[in-house]
């Protein structure tokens, strides 16, 4: 079975080093923002998600003033 040709892949070593630099801080900071945008997305849902189970607690708790005086314990 014959073998495939290998191409030799796109020669970068006519490009000077400090536009490469350029090239990879660019990509970098790209990086940084889509992580931030991911983390701020995070954080909105978990947000959301700890407001939802408050109001949820706070919708199942029975009135203070419902239970308040109804019962009354002696010790004789």
């Amino acid at each position: 079975m014959p073998r495939a040709a290998v191409s030799p892949g796109m020669d970068i070593s006519g490009i000077p080093n400090s536009l490469l630099q350029q090239i990879g801080n660019g990509a970098t900071q790209n990086g940084d923002a889509v992580t931030v945008s991911v983390l701020r997305k995070a954080m909105d849902i978990q947000a959301a998600q700890a407001t939802q189970l408050i109001e949820s607690v706070a919708q199942s708790m029975p009135e203070p003033a419902a239970s308040l005086g109804q019962h009354v314990d002696v010790k004789v």
